[in-house]
């Protein structure tokens, strides 16, 4: 199989020039880089063993969520690696999404599969694939939903209710019933009756029986990718919580110099031409505390650590003392959470989509201010599904993917004006400027011989040519009817390639393909060869 470059560029600016190797950006504001460095991370992460949890404690409570959630030879199998001193971890992760969220998700996983069997050809040794599910997140509005094509074709939101309106932790919000049976109930009827179809409403039914979007995301994620080695973790799990005890005291003991460390990188960014990615309010802790149900962003304030409504104060001592005490109460923000990744694995490399490229870019010296360094920075894989009847109608219309993405309008109004054997833009065109000419004509005489008439030329002037342009506006609907089914087939293309005028990886649910292909829809990915510098790639499903 072969699988051609679709030219759909990163929009990220900071992840364009690391993904292009720019030497400036690769040396100021990150560690390590993919095209040289493999081996120089390994070496060093040989010698940081102490900055890092105890595996076999590790392993534990890996094996004891994923034995509930993934539970697999493979997956056992790696856990077993894991322990062994040399072995390392690959790790990607997203927030749990609604049936797994867009197809970028699944390219997520695959990437961390294929970069660890990659890595570990390598280096001879074993390299471990983990996903991390971001239940700690509170952001439910974010993954409640996704996108499917229904029958028209056009794409179509599918949502689950929120039984209360708490900011808490994704992982901890308890799913009703009827807002499961009411999402199946709109899969069942979105999807097209295929030889897959019942198989897949049974999985569906059986993932519906979780109580989170977490635990249901892990329990689909693992079905896929579970022969892989997959390997879970939530990071609202309590007990990895309890791993993370240290850590947690780390960075409250630190805390004013990773804040310090932070401002370095951004200004580092901004000296460069950057801008963050990601948001950092002045003395912000870059920690969340899970207060009475809601995690709640801590602040410093007159040595004190606060929530932005001065609901409740902690001294550092006493924030220890949580940090030892409940860690589970305590939770990391988008730039301590990888400084808590390197706690608990010996991390190669970490994958990430452009956006996360971007804001890991903020956090060089706060590794560095905790004697650790950053991983490599490895791009997710991405890609776009062709079915075969889009392929038809590619070339039915002598099309490539790229003109759909890139041109769509522009090739579609081509191929209807190549339709128009009345030639009506020309007939119009000619009518209205021999109209136009004629009666500019006419007014000019009348305005010399009669001037009273002169405004009410102009108003009928321009309701003529309005007249005309109705006209033609009329028939151009008309021939458009004449070819609806052609037109169809345009926009079958459009919301299917690039839905949404996004790619399509960013919009669609992998369930439409799962129910045509069957579970195994993916595996012509997965045979796809790494690659890491932004290449986006065509796959034929």
């Amino acid at each position: 199989m072969t699988w051609p470059l679709l030219h759909i560029p990163v929009q990220q600016p900071l992840a364009a020039h690391y993904i292009e190797h720019q030497s400036s950006v690769i040396q100021s504001l990150y560690e390590f880089h993919p095209d040289e460095d493999v081996e120089k991370r390994a070496e060093w992460l040989d010698g940081a063993e102490h900055l890092r949890a105890d595996r076999s404690e590790l392993a534990q409570v890996l094996r004891r969520y994923n034995q509930q959630m993934n539970n697999c030879p493979a997956v056992m199998d790696a856990i077993d690696r894991l322990v062994q001193s040399e072995a390392l971890v690959v790790v990607g992760g997203q927030q749990g999404g609604l049936l797994t969220g867009p197809l970028l998700v699944i390219y997520k996983a695959v990437s961390i599969i294929r970069m660890a069997q990659e890595a570990e050809a390598r280096l001879g040794r074993p390299v471990v694939p983990v996903f991390w599910i971001a239940g700690e997140d509170h952001d439910f509005d974010e993954v409640n939903h996704t996108y499917v094509l229904n029958q028209e074709p056009a794409v179509q939101r599918i949502r689950i209710g929120k039984p209360h309106e708490l900011r808490a932790p994704v992982s901890h919000v308890k799913l009703e019933v009827s807002a499961w049976e009411s999402v199946l109930a709109e899969v069942e009827e979105l999807m097209p009756s295929t030889e897959f179809k019942p198989a897949l409403m049974e999985e569906l039914r059986q993932m519906a029986k979780s109580s989170t979007l977490s635990d249901a995301f892990a329990h689909m994620i693992g079905r896929l990718f579970g022969e892989y080695g997959l390997v879970l973790i939530d990071s609202a799990d309590p007990a990895i919580r309890k791993l993370e005890a240290p850590m947690f005291q780390a960075i409250i003991e630190e805390n004013d110099s990773l804040e310090e460390a932070y401002a370095k990188s951004e200004q580092d960014l901004r000296t460069m031409g950057y801008t963050p990615q990601a948001e950092r309010s002045e003395h912000s802790a870059n920690l969340f505390v899970i207060h009475e149900g809601e995690r709640q962003l801590l602040h410093k304030e007159n040595g004190s650590f606060v929530d932005r409504h001065h609901t409740f104060s902690w001294s550092k001592a006493e924030l220890l003392n949580k940090a030892g005490a409940c860690p589970q109460e305590l939770s990391n923000n988008v730039l301590t959470r990888p400084l808590m990744q390197e706690f608990l694995f010996p991390v190669l490399a970490t994958v990430l989509g452009p956006g996360e490229i971007a804001y890991w870019a903020q956090t060089k010296q706060a590794f560095r201010t905790l004697g650790m360094r950053m991983p490599l920075v490895w791009p997710r894989m991405s890609f776009t599904c062709m079915e075969g009847t889009l392929q038809k109608l590619l070339v039915k219309y002598d099309l490539t993917a790229e003109d759909v993405i890139h041109h769509y309008e522009e090739k579609k109004e081509l191929w209807l004006k190549s339709q128009d054997e009345l030639h009506l833009d020309d007939r119009f065109g000619e009518l209205r400027h021999d109209v136009d000419a004629r009666y500019r004509d006419m007014l000019s005489v009348l305005n010399d011989a009669l001037p009273a008439l002169g405004r009410l030329g102009e108003t009928n002037h321009a309701k003529v040519l309005e007249q005309i342009d109705f006209l033609h506006h009329r028939a151009k609907d008309a021939l458009q009817k004449q070819h609806e089914s052609g037109l169809r087939q345009w926009e079958r293309l459009k919301v299917t390639l690039h839905p949404n005028n996004k790619p399509q990886e960013r919009v669609l649910n992998m369930i439409m393909y799962a129910c045509r292909y069957g579970e195994g829809w993916f595996k012509p990915v997965m045979d796809a060869p790494v690659v890491w510098k932004g290449e986006h790639r065509l796959i034929t499903l």
